[in-house]
C-alpha cells in the first residue's frame, strides 16, 4: 500500500464503504426474518417464548382496617421456662403434665411446656412417672441423693 496513489486509496475506501452498506442491509434482512419467525412461534426472536413463565409478582396484601397487623416475635416473661416449670412442680406436689401445660397457657406462653419438661427430665432435675390407664404423666421434683446424705 505504500506504492498506492491517492486515487487508488480513495477507490479502496469507497469499495469498503459499499461492502459495509451491503452487510448492514443483509443483517437487517436477517433480523426481519427472525422477527417473523418469532411472531409465528408466539414470542420474540431471542427465544423467550420457549422459556416457562417465572414466578408471578407478589401482591402486597394489606390487613383489613378492622384488624391490626399481627406482630410476631418472642414474648418476655419474668421467669425462664425452666424456672416456671420447676417452681410449679415445687408448689403443686406431683402435678400431672396437663396441669403444667394449663398453667403454662394461663401465663400467656405459647404452645405447651412439653419441650421444657423433656429437657428437665433429661437433665434429671425432674422425674416423669407415667400414669396407668389414661396416658399422661405425673411430674416429680427429683430428689438428689447427694443432697440427702446425712453427715456422720
Amino acid at each position: 500500500m505504500a506504492n498506492s496513489s491517492p486515487a487508488d486509496l480513495t477507490a479502496r475506501i469507497q469499495q469498503l464503504l459499499d461492502d459495509r452498506q451491503r452487510h448492514a442491509d443483509a443483517l437487517g434482512a436477517v433480523e426481519q426474518t427472525l422477527a417473523q419467525i418469532g411472531a409465528l412461534l408466539g414470542g420474540t426472536s431471542n427465544g423467550s417464548a420457549l422459556r416457562k413463565p417465572g414466578r408471578p409478582p407478589t401482591v402486597q396484601q394489606t390487613p383489613p382496617a378492622d384488624k391490626p397487623a399481627r406482630k410476631r416475635g418472642r414474648k418476655t416473661f419474668a421467669m425462664t421456662a425452666e424456672q416456671f416449670v420447676v417452681g410449679f412442680v415445687k408448689q403443686n406436689k406431683k402435678p400431672v403434665s396437663r396441669e403444667i401445660n394449663a398453667a403454662w397457657k394461663a401465663e400467656g406462653r405459647g404452645h405447651t411446656a412439653d419441650n421444657t419438661l423433656g429437657k428437665l427430665v433429661r437433665e434429671k432435675k425432674l422425674k416423669r412417672v407415667p400414669l396407668v390407664g389414661n396416658g399422661g404423666a405425673r411430674i416429680r421434683w427429683r430428689r438428689h441423693p447427694h443432697l440427702l446424705r446425712s453427715v456422720n
